[in-house]
């Protein structure tokens, strides 16, 4: 009997001390806040993956739960390091940042581009900034939310395919089968 209440206490211990260690982890993970996109479209090339980003505010309660509820799990759970470069763009941030072609633009400019007047919104786009799924405005029912986001995402990388392909097939010089194609593709895809 004594044995059993030991290995109930030891059990509860272990599992009061994981919990810990899971609310530091989602503590300390936050979404890399980016002005640079030249850096994370080079990246994305890289990986051949999309670039999600959530346009945030300061004051934007909703932009905390998104981040807390949504995206940093999904940052945690290491199941989409290799399907997404997830970024966040505060849009009350004044000064100049670094866009997709590498070209330096007015902060206040890039939310505009994507019709973002609404924080969160999360826009999904390739390496050349341009729009591969329907963005997502607002935080809605959050049980229903990571879904919508894994269709958006799905949706983005059978976009990223399809494009690559059909950029492929237009340039009869680049073998599918060669290994560098995709680093090949993604910097000549990036130039057009």
């Amino acid at each position: 009997m004594l044995i059993s209440y030991y290995k109930q206490f030891v059990m509860l211990n272990l599992l009061i001390l994981s919990s810990f260690g899971i609310s530091n982890a989602m503590a300390e993970t936050r979404v890399n806040t980016s002005r640079d996109m030249y850096a994370s479209q080079q990246i994305a090339s890289a990986r051949q993956m999309p670039v999600m980003i959530m346009f945030a505010a300061e004051e934007c309660p909703y932009c905390e739960i998104l981040e807390s509820e949504v995206l940093r799990p999904m940052l945690i759970s290491g199941d989409y390091g290799g399907k997404v470069l997830i970024r966040k763009f505060m849009i009350d941030h004044e000064g100049k940042i670094r866009d997709f072609d590498g070209k330096m633009i007015d902060s206040s400019d890039f939310p505009g581009r994507y019709n973002v007047f609404v924080t969160p919104t999360l826009v999904f786009l390739g390496y050349d900034g341009r729009e591969l799924a329907e963005m997502i405005i607002g935080v809605n029912t959050l049980e229903l939310f990571a879904g919508r986001v894994d269709d958006a995402l799905l949706e983005s990388l059978n976009t990223l395919r399809h494009t690559n392909l059909t950029y492929l097939e237009q340039h009869q010089d680049i073998s599918p089968a060669d290994p560098s194609a995709t680093t090949t593709l993604s910097r000549a895809h990036v130039g057009d």
